[in-house]
């Protein structure tokens, strides 16, 4: 596993109408996000919503409007709050970042879609990953060092 013992990481549980693209989803609770990662060492808690895509770009579609808004409130607390995103046909380049910077990006750039360059002009922290057989072990310990408060 990728977290340091260090770490209590929470997944969030998603309810059945979110498999196979639930037409029902009216009553369906959405979470704040996928994860929320404690980290003992720097008493610093991380809320992480993940997404991955095989494009160049992530299309802001795949990010619910609930989620910006509930992270962007949270990030107003003592916690750090934002988006791992990994883009698997781009040497499966990972990188984290800030709701805050992550609104500023989809302000001033006024796209709908946003990019592995996107992200690094505006602030978003490469998680450094190497390929175990099938999966991917990311290096999370550093991750957390280049982002303490």
């Amino acid at each position: 596993l990728s977290v340091p013992k260090t770490c209590y990481l929470y997944r969030f549980k998603d309810s059945a109408a979110s498999f196979s693209n639930g037409t029902n989803t009216r009553f369906t609770p959405s979470n704040i996000c996928d994860y929320f990662l404690l980290d003992d060492v720097s008493k610093t808690l991380y809320l992480l919503e993940l997404k991955s895509t095989k494009q160049s770009s992530l299309s802001l579609n795949n990010i619910r409007t609930t989620q910006i808004k509930e992270l962007t409130k949270a990030s107003q607390h003592n916690l750090i709050a934002g988006f791992i995103v990994n883009f698997r046909e781009k040497e499966n380049f990972t990188a984290f970042i800030r709701i805050q910077d992550f609104n500023r990006m989809t302000d001033e750039l006024q796209k709908k879609s946003f990019n592995i360059q996107n992200m690094v002009d505006y602030g978003g922290i490469e998680i450094q990953s190497e390929i175990k057989k099938t999966r991917f072990r990311y290096d999370i310990e550093n991750f957390i060092k280049d982002t303490h408060l």
